[in-house]
């Protein structure tokens, strides 16, 4: 079975590092997670091959590991927050790789592609209609973004069309890199994309990152000591901004909704934008240790499922369905049939399940306990265990089935993939943002692969080239 070819140099520094974490403190558990990593990478990533379940599952186990790093950081043992965060990590580690293990089943299932086989794929499309579709799709989804949360009924529908313009940017993407052509449109949209997203309350900058992440390591062939060190320097560059992103987003979030208790932007992009360049230049003299722990704590997703350990079930017992249940009534259940459905406030779930008062959306917040804390609290450890694994086949089937049958070209089913999957990055989503999410994607996806897609790929295709 093919795999990526992992040289000398980076094989004994790997092992060191593995090695070492045993002699921090809480050591045990980054060893263990360090082994969970290595692990879930190598049996899920392929040569050229998708890889936007490797970039889910690298962002699930950073919120994981996070928590320990925190600890560590601080010098405290893990549990120094509650009893049972150490408890919640490994839960965490076990859950992560039993979901992944259904994905990895149908990764392997697909068979070994050459990079000969996808310039070949690249080749059939052609770049110059794949870049105007795409500037299409720019300009429609800038429409589309701001009605978004005005029309609640359609909101996830919206915001489904909305994504869809990450389709066309993979898309357009892979034939960049594949080809060699077009690279300066492409950098620049990968720029503009970037830039455009600090004019957002969600932090949306982040998400051409992930996209553009995926196109390199589907082409990666070879991992050398150059890379390892290549990658060691740009993660370290992304955790220093990252940190400073920490200490500027809340004086930067009150200047976009101008301090009201609202998720909206109130401001245009000039003044957003503007108003960040200021508020950056000042702080990036002040990022302090109290920011690197701040940071740390907004990536980890853990201790919420520590703090519902410690309630669930020696305060609130196992709800045995109900959770979920109310989940999937709140999704598929009509506003038209059920006038009296409220806005969904997870702050409330979160306050309730960890005895924690939190924010909810009269102040303009929100916080989620996770999908893994709500497999806990309706069925326990092994309850949950085994929801995991039911929500990784569900992903697995999927993916192989839209790899499978979008179209005839690895690239062109890549994009679909891609940009179905990615929203589901976070180890902190919400079950009902997870459903209703999951529901309206599939379902739309669904529709495009009948009536939308095999159009689209006549339309793309390249008539100059040989579809031999």
């Amino acid at each position: 079975m093919d795999r990526i070819k992992v040289d000398d140099g980076v094989k004994i520094s790997l092992f060191i590092i593995l090695i070492c974490q045993l002699f921090f403190l809480n050591g045990l558990y980054l060893f263990l997670a360090m082994v969970c990593l290595y692990s879930g990478i190598y049996y899920l990533q392929r040569p050229y091959k998708s890889s936007v379940f490797t970039i889910i599952f690298i962002y699930h186990f950073l919120q994981i590991i996070a928590g320990i790093w925190q600890a560590t950081y601080l010098g405290n043992d893990i549990d120094y927050r509650s009893g049972n965060m150490g408890l919640a990590t490994a839960a965490s580690l076990a859950g992560l790789m039993v979901m992944f293990a259904p994905i990895i089943y149908y990764q392997n299932k697909l068979p070994e592609i050459s990079l000969a086989i996808l310039k070949k794929h690249s080749d059939r499309l052609s770049i110059n209609k794949t870049f105007y579709t795409y500037l299409i799709a720019f300009f429609l989804s800038g429409l589309l973004n701001p009605i978004r949360f005005l029309l609640p009924g359609y909101t996830q529908i919206i915001i489904t069309l909305v994504n869809l313009k990450w389709f066309f940017f993979l898309l357009f993407g892979f034939q960049s890199v594949l080809k060699s052509k077009r690279k300066k449109e492409f950098y620049s949209f990968i720029a503009l994309e970037f830039f455009l997203g600090f004019y957002s309350f969600f932090s949306d900058f982040k998400t051409v990152v992930f996209f553009v992440v995926v196109i390199y390591i589907a082409m990666l062939r070879n991992f050398s000591f150059k890379k390892l060190i290549i990658g060691s320097l740009i993660s370290i560059f992304v955790f220093f901004g990252a940190t400073l992103w920490t200490t500027v987003k809340v004086e930067y979030r009150q200047f976009l909704n101008k301090g009201s208790a609202s998720q909206n932007v109130e401001v245009s992009q000039n003044e957003a934008l503007s108003k960040l360049y200021d508020i950056t230049n000042s702080q990036n003299k002040k990022v302090t240790n109290s920011a690197t722990e701040n940071f740390l704590d907004r990536l980890q997703g853990t201790y919420h499922l520590a703090k519902t350990m410690d309630r669930v079930p020696d305060i609130i017992p196992y709800q045995n369905g109900t959770n979920w249940g109310e989940t999937f009534a709140f999704v598929f259940t009509p506003r038209l049939f059920n006038p009296d459905k409220g806005d969904l406030n997870t702050s409330e779930k979160a306050t309730k399940y960890t005895g924690i008062r939190y924010a909810g959306l009269n102040q303009g917040t929100s916080f989620s306990l996770g999908y893994f804390s709500d497999c806990y609290i309706d069925f326990g450890f092994f309850g949950m265990i085994v929801s995991l694994f039911l929500i990784g086949l569900l992903f697995g089937t999927v993916y192989f089935y839209f790899l499978r049958n979008s179209s005839p070209n690895f690239i062109f089913n890549y994009s679909v993939v891609c940009a179905l999957f990615m929203k589901f990055f976070a180890f902190e989503m919400d079950s009902v943002f997870f459903i209703g999410g999951l529901y309206t994607d599939l379902l739309m996806y669904f529709l495009l692969l009948k009536f939308f897609f095999p159009w689209l790929y006549r339309f793309l295709l390249d008539h100059k080239q040989s579809l031999a």
